[in-house]
């Protein structure tokens, strides 16, 4: 063993004195003296605060148990301290009976410990929360999207985690569906995906976001090493009256990693079938339908058409005690209370058309099935609504008449399909105008000869009665005169008539004319009384749904 030097010695000596010091302090403040030399902290309470917040508030969150924290510090009256015990107390943590008094180098010692938190501590660890105290604060604060934009620039680079939270809460807070963080040369944008479309929110300067990256990183379960190939993870955000789950992709950039957070909401998904806007007479024939036995319905549209959201609100109208309701999806977005939920693993095996296989030995009444893109899922899928079950499920189709080819590309038998398909739907999202401050105006005259003509042999309201509107924007809705969204739909119910067509493989310009004949609402027709209602523009369905 090698002999101690003498700066050794001095050193020891010093340390000795700090920590007497440190105690006799401790007994006049009457708080529990504590020396973290050689103590064991736990990853669990450290990834609560960043080493450098911990560093600059002079403490140590050296246990967490649920809410309950223990928390090492130097100085209680540090003007620092103070503020960041007061945002862990306003996030909903307590800790005020759990505080204890430690030197300068019993902290040093203690942020040691950040060098050993592991990919797997992180992982374990992968929880933000907050508040709902926190989340009403920021209400208050945050009016619309320039409050928000204020409220980031005010914030200093060095509070990683304040930044973060504030872009969450921000985005909870104006019901965005998605945070986008993409760096430039210079600065890196951050935008939020409101009601379908991408907003620019603000920039933050590349320091800042270096910062957030790596705590998204860590509370994604990613590796912080790798940097120039994609990664995905998740994480949970904990409100004290539901989670919401995180959904991370990131991918290379030039100026470094791309960051898109998808908020899987559960509020959103909770939506009843009422809720959705559909046309009452659809809503009266779809609650029809999802209540037979057995048979296929498909829903066809878009990746963000709102297909989840559909085929979520027939399960909840449909869920009851005695029947059996299982799900293979692709992930899992959003979980459902009473449902056995389950997802495809592809590196295991676990496939759409083996998930189905093993799905069927369940005694199923009801299966959903995310999505329907190879032939072993389409035909298994066919065979198990012709034997008793009801089927719901997804396909990238523009339109429901374009439903029918691709089933057939995917090798349905004609006859079978014919046989087991119930309904055929088609479905976008458009923006709805903001009741506080759409404004009327007089549509110009070629405008309204088009939808005379598009709503030909349909049947509507007098369109040279309707009144239009247009987007104009308030505090309400942001200034971007929409708030919300309303379903439109195609529908194409499958009878007899279109049973025998199927049967003969038509083409999809077949299915279209026959639907045509049949007096069906195109998606285009069904947007066009919703302008005529005054419940969205004709340049809003204009740019979601191609004119006829």
């Amino acid at each position: 063993m090698q002999k101690p030097t003498l700066t050794d010695k001095l050193s020891e000596i010093h340390r000795r004195e700090e920590e007497a010091k440190t105690k006799s302090l401790a007994q006049k403040l009457s708080l529990p003296y504590l020396n973290l030399f050689g103590l064991p902290l736990e990853p669990d309470g450290l990834m609560l605060l960043s080493e450098e917040k911990s560093k600059q508030s002079n403490l140590l969150i050296i246990k967490k148990q649920g809410k309950n924290l223990e928390i090492a510090l130097v100085d209680p009256e540090n003007p620092i301290t103070k503020q960041t015990l007061a945002d862990l107390s306003r996030q909903g943590f307590l800790f005020s009976s759990h505080l204890f008094l430690i030197s300068a180098s019993s902290l040093k010692d203690g942020l040691e410990h950040y060098k050993e938190i592991t990919f797997t501590s992180a992982k374990r660890t992968s929880q933000v929360e907050i508040s709902s105290g926190l989340i009403s604060d920021l209400q208050k604060e945050i009016k619309g999207i320039e409050s928000l934009k204020e409220k980031i620039s005010q914030i200093p680079p060095s509070k990683t985690s304040e930044i973060l939270e504030v872009i969450i809460s921000g985005a909870l807070n104006l019901d965005a569906s998605d945070i986008h963080l993409e760096p430039k040369e210079e600065t890196t944008n951050l935008k939020y995906r409101l009601d379908g479309l991408l907003y620019e929110i603000g920039t933050l300067n590349n320091k800042s976001f270096s910062l957030i990256l790596s705590r998204i990183k860590l509370l994604s379960g990613m590796k912080l090493n790798i940097k120039d190939i994609a990664q995905d993870g998740r994480f949970t955000i904990r409100l004290s009256q539901s989670d919401i789950e995180v959904r991370v992709s990131l991918i290379p950039g030039n100026y470094g990693e791309s960051i898109v957070m998808r908020l899987l909401n559960p509020e959103t998904i909770g939506l009843d079938l009422e809720d959705l806007g559909f046309r009452k007479d659809a809503l009266a024939f779809l609650d029809k339908e999802i209540k037979k036995p057995n048979g296929l319905i498909i829903t066809t549209g878009p990746t963000g058409s709102g297909k989840t959201t559909t085929l979520y609100s027939f399960i909840k109208k449909v869920a009851k005690p005695e029947i059996k309701i299982i799900t293979l999806e692709d992930p899992v977005e959003y979980h459902l209370s009473g449902i056995v939920q389950t997802q495809v693993e592809e590196e295991l095996g676990y496939s759409f058309a083996s998930g189905l296989r093993s799905i069927l030995r369940q005694d199923p009444d009801i299966i959903l099935i995310g999505e329907i893109r190879d032939s072993e899922t389409c035909k298994t899928a066919l065979n198990a609504s012709l034997t008793g079950h009801l089927v719901f499920s997804t396909l990238h189709t523009n339109d429901a008449a374009g439903a029918i080819p691709r089933f057939i590309d995917l090798g349905a038998d004609p006859g079978s399909l014919a046989d087991s398909l119930n309904i055929i739907m088609a479905q976008r999202l458009v923006r709805r105008l903001c009741d506080n401050c759409k404004e009327k105006y007089a549509l110009p005259a070629e405008a309204l000869e088009k939808i005379k003509t598009s709503l030909k042999g349909a049947e509507h309201p007098p369109i040279d009665k309707a009144v239009f509107f247009r987007p104009k924007g308030c505090d309400k809705c942001n200034g971007l005169g929409y708030k919300g969204r309303v379903g439109i739909l195609e529908l194409i119910p499958v009878d007899q008539d279109l049973e025998k067509i199927i049967s003969k493989s038509p083409s999809h310009a077949d299915i279209i004319d026959f639907a045509k004949k049949k007096g069906y609402l195109s998606m285009y027709q069904d947007a066009l009384l919703r302008v005529l209602a005054g419940i969205t523009s004709l340049e809003e369905i204009e740019r979601v749904i191609e004119a006829e």
